[in-house]
């Protein structure tokens, strides 16, 4: 143990954490635009029955998944000596990483979760609990900490062969209508939600409780740090789910029915209001780049920005956060990075002037951002 935490400070010097790809399964079809897979489908998992189409950044969440395995979903920093779990470190060093202000409210946890999805065909309908439903009923929801709001950045890729998401339900939807539908089964639970498209370069945000489909965009997610999900369609990948599969910890799909958020879901002005198009970052007058909120701080659970360097950019940010560098080369604190690098910034360093070099042509960088501690909600004990 002596000799991780000796690796980790060494890290901790520098203050940005370089972390591991992390590949996820999943009941759906990957689209072959991750690094891991050529082309839709070459992740399948036969003995699990499922694909890999999910990469998770700067993950404390463990994947809730059938055929279990250990740990699948944590991130893992690239130390010295091998891998560290970032769960770990933040055990560790969580005061030296997140800031003695953001320890004190989240404890060894970093509560965000995000993620890129890479899916070849439609992700089924389905919806995640609210944080007040998770914490009343833990039992429902297989250990789970949070409920699930979560919000969609398009990226500029291939959108794949549908490339719209259905959200919500259309006015007058009932659970016994819904129910019906999904008994139907064969997409009649989609002729009661409408749809969004999934545009390049903007997003949009989808509420806890709130049925929804995904589209084959490949997409940047971020969201609260939970796996809690049930589905409201009775196929994926091709095949009929399991009841468990479906829909974990509910004898049957009416009792998970009632965690649905009918007036919300109902509500005509859900889907002009989800929509999420790039906001200025105020007070900016950076030379040298460009940021941009893609997820801004309003909608309180998360935040996230673009940035865009052409040359040199001196960033100081709120808190700690979770990087992914989308396109090009270049440093950050003078740590080398390019195309599908990820790290984690120290409060240390991100609360503080701390640089940003392209090298050879633009540098784009997604940052992600955890709650601000004095909104976070800690599950209830």
């Amino acid at each position: 143990m002596r000799r991780v935490e000796q690796a980790l400070d060494r890290l901790l010097d520098r203050g940005v954490l370089p972390l591991l790809p992390n590949y996820v399964r999943r009941l759906y079809m990957d689209g072959g635009r991750l690094p891991i897979s050529r082309r839709p489908g070459d992740t399948y998992v036969p003995r699990a029955r499922m694909w890999r189409p999910e990469r998770w950044i700067g993950s404390t969440v463990p994947a809730m998944n059938p055929h279990p395995i250990s740990d699948e979903g944590i991130g893992r920093i690239d130390a010295p000596g091998g891998p560290i779990k970032l769960t770990a470190a933040l055990r560790m060093r969580g005061r030296d990483i997140l800031g003695s202000h953001a320890f004190a409210a989240y404890g060894p946890d970093f509560p965000i979760l995000i993620k890129i999805l890479d899916p070849a065909q439609t992700i089924g309908f389905h919806f995640h609990a609210r944080d007040e439903d998770v914490w009343a009923h833990p039992a429902r929801f297989g250990g789970q900490r949070f409920g699930k709001d979560e919000a969609y950045y398009f990226l500029d890729a291939p959108k794949g062969p549908i490339p719209y998401t259905h959200v919500g339900l259309f006015p007058g939807t009932t659970r016994r209508v819904l129910a019906e539908a999904i008994a139907a089964g064969g997409g009649r639970v989609l002729e009661l939600s409408p749809v969004i498209h999934q545009r390049i370069g903007e997003g949009f945000f989808v509420p806890a409780g709130i049925p929804h489909r995904p589209g084959t965009a490949l997409t940047l997610e971020v969201q609260e740090p939970s796996d809690v999900y049930t589905m409201l369609e009775r196929e994926s990948g091709g095949r009929k789910l399991t009841p468990a599969e479906m829909h974990p910890g509910f004898a049957s799909i009416d009792q998970a029915l009632a965690f649905v958020d009918f007036k919300t879901a109902c509500d005509p002005g859900l889907g002009p209001r989800g929509y999420l198009r790039p906001e200025p970052v105020r007070g900016e007058r950076a030379r040298g780049g460009r940021a941009e909120w893609i997820f801004p701080p309003r909608l309180r659970k998360f935040s996230g920005k673009r940035l865009v360097v052409r040359t040199r950019f001196q960033s100081v940010e709120g808190s700690a956060y979770v990087a992914l560098v989308w396109r090009g080369r270049g440093r950050v604190n003078g740590m080398r990075i390019h195309a599908g690098s990820e790290f984690l910034v120290t409060a240390r360093v991100a609360t503080h002037p701390h640089l940003y070099e392209a090298e050879g042509g633009q540098l784009e960088v997604f940052m992600l951002f955890p709650p601000d501690p004095e909104h976070f909600r800690r599950v209830p004990r």
